[in-house]
């Protein structure tokens, strides 16, 4: 439809100035010359749909993130262990560690959540977060995060790198690490 109506578009602007004897000759130029304009565009929009693609991805990936802080938030942590893939590392770049399953995974939450949390936490906000899609099955999430008491004043600001990695069509965390 849009190259017919860029077609029809163009013929009158040459038609009109041209005789009846290179008409023919020029209609066919014409159509050569819209059909190139129009292959660009369409290479065009092909790029556009690949950008947004790209866009879906990161959408999903910063919802998937917030569903897995709501989860840490509720202490639900069945629901925290449903984003993950298994083995999962924890503290890359500090002490590696390998949770090799589901069970692990939620032992260790519970001493984050538990133990090792701040006085008197309720949630946390996503504050800022850079995305980098790494390849076509994983990608970065680098999140600045704050979390609040019950009084909703910030009691704590941290960034951590959040990887993904897609199986099965769907996305799930493999890795994270704290940035200090």
């Amino acid at each position: 439809m849009k190259k017919l109506f860029l077609i029809l578009l163009f013929i009158p602007l040459f038609s009109v100035s041209q005789d009846d004897s290179n008409k023919k000759n020029g209609l066919q130029n014409l159509l050569k010359q819209a059909e190139k304009l129009v292959g660009n565009i369409d290479i065009d929009f092909k790029d556009k749909v690949d950008k947004n693609s790209n866009n879906d991805i990161e959408k999903n990936i910063i919802s998937l993130w917030k569903n897995y802080s709501k989860a840490f938030e509720y202490k639900d942590y069945e629901k925290l262990a449903s984003y993950f893939s298994f083995p999962s590392v924890f503290g890359i770049s500090t002490s590696p560690v390998v949770l090799n399953n589901k069970s692990e995974l939620v032992e260790r939450y519970k001493v984050v959540r538990e133990a090792n949390m701040q006085v008197g936490y309720r949630y946390s906000l996503l504050e800022d977060y850079e995305f980098f899609q790494l390849s076509q099955n994983t990608c970065l999430v680098k999140a600045t995060y704050s979390r609040y008491n019950t009084n909703y004043n910030k009691i704590y600001t941290g960034q951590g790198l959040y990887f993904y990695k897609r199986i099965n069509n769907n996305w799930k965390l493999y890795a994270i690490d704290s940035v200090q």
